[in-house]
């Protein structure tokens, strides 16, 4: 009796504890639809999820077996609740698993709304403040697409949202060079910060905020994309000529410096005082932004006028400035400073220009220019080249194999092709003869947009350079 007793016993003690799992619940939960930033062992995102009854969002540390998460969705979701038996010390002591999705429900934002179609400037870049509004932005909902300026060049790319997040993607921009080495270095660093990131937005009045880490990193305000109708001032200043008569508090008589403004294209040209020079500009309201300064490179007898033309080209180059029109001046502010000021100059004078124009073809028709970009392609040793004889406006050279001539017409910023003629030899290089057809069929009775920078002869299509011509020293 005794030995049955102790084996009772023994068996009773020995056996293992079957502690009760407790029973898996169902639930209804909605899942919001976009993550947001949290810390388990390591920072990540977290799926949103609460109650029917619930009012606040919680983080979810783990996933739902079974279950497909898209960005942008909200879903109404059925799940089974289970305890997990010894869960590791960094999981999550509650397993979910899908059982049936009630509805699925795509979320337009109204943040995303408010920032489509829309120009947004830069005012602000981790913790510097920028006022010059070169960098900017549109944004287009329909394309998922963005355009704009990150300073000197154009940019491009695409974005997503979903929820508060925005990413952007496949950022890319134009390569021209700036003449100032802030806008250069503000340019690279927009462009970095930029590019494919996931910002947290958020839109409050005229402001949109891209946030990570919870720290502002970049800050825009919104502008008027057109600022012509409210800017009544500007009908004074463009077509017109402007000699400049002071710059950074020196008053210069007989300066030589010049502008004029084009307001159908949006672009000036003029004299920097030994050089001509070009660009883009933009007028909104009360202040206009340079872009793209460009001039020749040609060296001045005159130090003195040298340095003013480098004066002033760093002064203008890729700068917004505050402007304001009285009579016959134009005076333009940084910071509420007076840095630059012109004074119209009557059209008795047009004739300057036809001289400039003509100086600009004597330095033109001096030269050899060869072919260094075709379209899209950079050329090395195209064998493609033009000289150009301004007394009698013809042009010769050689298309790659054949000699090709013909006549050309120069008008202000335009030039036209007329009456191209070429030998027909056949070439033994196929890419020699595909790129000299393509060449020809490119410049044959066709008019250009052309302008000299950098010792290079550009010719423009709706905005685009199709050809780009290196400058050599003809050969006697």
């Amino acid at each position: 009796m005794l030995l049955e007793l102790a084996i009772t016993l023994a068996t009773t003690f020995m056996a293992p504890v079957q502690s009760k799992q407790p029973p898996a619940k169902t639930q209804v939960i909605y899942v919001k639809e976009s993550k947001e930033p949290c810390t388990g062992v390591a920072p990540m995102e977290c799926l949103q999820i609460k109650g029917v009854n619930d009012t606040d969002w919680s983080n979810l540390y783990t996933n739902i077996n079974g279950f497909k998460y898209t960005p942008g969705y909200r879903y109404k979701l059925r799940v089974k609740i289970t305890q997990v038996k010894n869960p590791p010390a960094d999981g999550s002591s509650l397993k979910y698993t899908l059982t049936k999705v009630l509805e699925k429900k795509k979320i337009s934002s109204a943040a995303s709304s408010a920032i489509a179609g829309k120009k947004w400037v830069l005012v602000k870049m981790d913790n510097e403040d920028i006022s010059d509004g070169a960098i900017w932005m549109e944004f287009d909902a329909g394309k998922k697409r963005i355009h704009g300026k990150s300073g000197c060049n154009n940019m491009m790319g695409a974005y997503t949202t979903s929820g508060s997040n925005i990413t952007f993607s496949k950022t890319a921009g134009t390569l021209m060079a700036c003449p100032d080495r802030d806008m250069m270095r503000r340019e690279t660093a927009f462009m970095k910060q930029l590019g494919d990131q996931t910002f947290q937005y958020a839109v409050s009045g005229q402001t949109l905020n891209l946030v990570q880490n919870g720290n502002t990193v970049l800050q825009f305000r919104l502008e008027e994309k057109d600022g012509s109708a409210s800017n009544n001032n500007w009908a004074a200043v463009g077509n017109k000529k402007w000699t400049l008569k002071m710059i950074n508090d020196g008053v210069i008589s007989n300066s030589g410096i010049w502008l004029q403004f084009d307001e159908g294209k949006k672009r000036f040209s003029g004299k920097g005082g030994c050089n001509n020079i070009s660009g883009g500009y933009t007028a909104l309201k009360n202040k206009i932004t340079f872009t793209q300064a460009m001039s020749t490179r040609m060296m001045c007898g005159d130090a003195d006028v040298m340095r003013r033309e480098s004066d002033f080209l760093k002064q203008l180059g890729g700068r917004t400035f505050t402007y304001t029109v009285n009579g016959e001046t134009v005076d333009l502010y940084e910071s509420g400073k007076l840095v630059m000021q012109f004074t119209l100059e009557s059209n008795g004078n047009d004739h300057q220009g036809n001289a400039s124009n003509n100086n600009q073809w004597a330095f033109i028709g001096s030269k050899k220019w060869n072919v260094i970009k075709l379209n899209d392609a950079t050329l090395s040793n195209s064998g493609i080249w033009l000289e150009f004889d301004t007394n009698q406006k013809r042009f010769h050279g050689k298309g790659g194999c054949n000699s090709i001539s013909g006549g050309y017409n120069a008008a202000g910023d335009e030039i036209k092709f007329t009456q191209g003629i070429s030998t027909r030899m056949a070439c033994p290089d196929a890419d020699v003869m595909r790129r000299e057809a393509e060449f020809l069929k490119l410049i044959s009775d066709n008019t250009f947009r052309y302008d000299v920078a950098d010792q290079t002869l550009n010719l423009y299509k709706d905005g685009k350079i199709v050809v780009m011509f290196g400058m050599q020293d003809k050969t006697l």
